[in-house]
């Protein structure tokens, strides 16, 4: 028997062994996430891994315990827009998504719709319908050029990432993801309201952003229709409907993660998109050194101006973690540049003291010697 568009979901009646091809696709998703696991890409701070698949388990239904299903959620170090879910379970989200979600509702609506699509079976009855052609591929190839590293990433998904990664599923498998989604983050006493909310956001960071990225919730299209989805359901289903929303919970638990993504900005020179998100840092914590420091590395465009904002950053820097070595380094370089030999010459001290092991230790002790 071939499983169909009206098959169980996974762990409501579907206590027999996964077809043939099904489990076939499950043994090319193994390899897959193989290729994943080991690329480097996975985002190793387990204390967002963690309060993440906490939110996931508060959305997830009891029957995604099966055995089965081994539902977790991973993290790929990449800002460009995306998340995707494997047919197992397994679900990664880019840290460029989670930059731009702004709390915990808008978090379990994304974890919510992915879940989805591996309960519902999207990707094998997919690829029973219509297999994805060798040319979108190519397109894809194409299409990720202009995103350097993180767009050509995209390509060695495999098979099975692409399909959920880049061009999703059919409009059909992704209303019933959008839905059967919505109805998890809602049981689980979210706020219906800020579901639509979430791609009305992306949907501006799209615009701000003047490109599509090449993948699917990095798509113009893609999100436009998300909204319009759960703008229905919220109008039909849930008008005036409350319920948690949880930001200070989400920011507490994402701002490292959102220092480190405007980090990947700055050393591929999008410059904007890292200002932007690191004064988004401080408007919430004006103590974090990090942020202050990386806003001044941000300062070394040699635009009019930057010098002076540059070394006040690092300066505030200090002033937050004096036990913090990189803005004393990088304080100590601009004050020689500047023709402060003395000044220079302490924050290189200073630096070398705080990180005795320091990889470019040779480079400033020869700093230091010629300043002298």
């Amino acid at each position: 028997m071939v499983i169909g568009c009206g098959a169980p979901p996974l762990g409501k009646g579907q206590d027999k062994p996964l077809e043939e091809d099904e489990q076939r696709l499950w043994s090319t998703v193994a390899e897959e996430e193989k290729r994943l696991d080991q690329s480097g890409l996975l985002y190793g701070d387990q204390a967002v891994t963690g309060y993440l698949n906490e939110i996931m388990r508060r959305i997830s239904p009891p029957e995604t315990t099966s055995g089965l299903f081994a539902v977790e959620v991973l993290v790929l170090k990449n800002p460009l827009l995306n998340a995707f879910a494997y047919p197992n379970g397994k679900i990664y989200v880019h840290t460029g998504m989670l930059a731009r979600i702004e709390n915990e509702a808008q978090l379990a609506t994304l974890l919510g719709h992915e879940l989805t699509h591996a309960t519902h079976r999207h990707a094998i009855q997919e690829l029973r319908g219509a297999r994805r052609s060798g040319v979108a591929l190519g397109v894809l190839r194409m299409i990720a050029i202009p995103f350097g590293l993180f767009g050509l990433a995209a390509t060695s998904l495999g098979t099975i990432g692409y399909m959920g990664a880049v061009t999703g599923y059919s409009r059909a498998k992704e209303a019933e993801a959008d839905q059967e989604g919505f109805v998890l983050m809602v049981k689980a006493g979210y706020s219906p309201q800020e579901a639509p909310k979430l791609f009305e956001h992306l949907k501006v960071e799209l615009a701000f952003r003047k490109v599509d990225e090449p993948f699917f919730f990095g798509s113009h299209p893609h999100v436009q229709e998300r909204i319009e989805s759960y703008r229905s359901l919220l109008e039909s289903q849930y008008a005036g409907q409350g319920g948690d929303i949880g930001t200070e919970r989400y920011d507490a638990a994402m701002m490292p993660l959102i220092i480190d993504n405007a980090e990947t900005d700055i050393a591929i020179g999008r410059l904007s998109l890292a200002e932007r998100d690191l004064q988004r840092v401080l408007q919430k914590n004006d103590d974090n050194a990090r942020a202050h420091f990386l806003l001044g590395e941000f300062r070394n465009r040699k635009e009019p101006g930057d010098a002076e904002r540059r070394d006040e950053h690092y300066r505030q820097a200090i002033d937050r973690n004096p036990r913090m070595p990189d803005p004393h380094r990088a304080l100590g370089y601009s004050l020689l540049k500047q023709g402060d030999r003395y000044g220079g010459q302490a924050e290189l001290q200073k630096y070398l003291e705080l990180a005795p092991r320091a990889p470019d230790r040779a480079y400033v002790e020869q700093a230091l010697k010629e300043s002298r």
